[in-house]
């Protein structure tokens, strides 16, 4: 058997398979415009939604701040009444923990 005839034959279909140089710049050269365009479009979105991200955080930040400034009014309030009401806070405190105790032996 002439593998000499073989093995042109075969590589001349491999080579006949495989595209062309100048297909595959072509299709790396679509890739690549298609890749900026998408690139164009989103870095403005991503931008916007960084900006919107922010703001939200500083809003966010900004209720924190709320938050902890009117817990700290509730505490001053309760400590102060504890202070002028001290055995009407002792009473309410004995009402509510019989109230929980109660409650938490009917769950069992």
């Amino acid at each position: 058997m002439d593998t000499t005839a073989t093995d042109t034959g075969v590589a001349s279909n491999v080579s006949n398979a495989l595209p062309d140089r100048s297909t595959v710049d072509r299709a790396a050269q679509t890739a690549h415009e298609a890749i900026d365009r998408v690139a164009a479009k989103a870095g403005p979105a991503l931008e916007k939604m960084r900006a919107t991200v922010s703001g939200t955080t500083d809003t966010l930040r900004a209720k924190a701040d709320q938050l902890g400034d009117l817990q700290e009014q509730w505490l001053n309030q309760t400590r102060d009444y504890v202070r002028e009401n001290p055995l009407t806070a002792v009473a309410i405190g004995v009402v509510v923990g019989a109230v929980l105790a109660r409650l938490a032996s009917s769950s069992r």
